[in-house]
């Protein structure tokens, strides 16, 4: 019965865990999705993208309007790594295919941030076809973990 009890709860943290951050390497750098309950009107998720190497970081926040994050390492056109990442809207008006982030994890630069408007940009600067981002998480999934209903 202990056992079976001991089990659950740790099934448990583990889920809720699972929203803490999502974390990943990238050509010497550790990238971080780290999200935060906030509130002004209504509550909702704010996201922060923590990119950091040898002590130093540089730092994204998203704070509102945003409902799907996601990213991954990926070599450029030049077989360089880079950190290629998305944040955008999840309405019939939002921009999906933009809103395109691209950092250089030798040297923390931010290439480009998302907007509604930079694909053509973020194709440039990557040199080649952007990556299909399959990891991207749901702001409002982790808002229900969070406690936001």
């Amino acid at each position: 019965m202990w056992r079976l009890l001991i089990l659950a709860c740790l099934l448990a943290v583990n889920s809720a865990a699972a929203y803490a951050d999502d974390v990943f390497s990238c050509g010497g750098a550790d990238v971080r999705f780290k999200y935060e309950k906030r509130h002004q009107i209504a509550d909702y998720v704010s996201v922060d993208v923590i990119i950091s190497r040898d002590g130093r970081q540089s730092v994204l926040r998203y704070d509102g309007n945003v409902d799907f994050v996601g990213g991954v390492c990926v070599k450029d056109g030049r077989g360089n790594p880079a950190i290629v990442f998305q944040v955008y809207c999840g309405g019939s008006g939002c921009m999906d295919l933009d809103n395109w982030g691209i950092v250089d994890p030798s040297d923390l630069r931010v290439l480009l941030v998302p907007n509604d408007w930079n694909r053509k940009d973020a194709r440039k600067i990557f040199g080649r076809t952007l990556p299909k981002i399959d990891n991207m998480i749901n702001l409002e999934d982790v808002g229900r973990e969070l406690g936001i209903k």
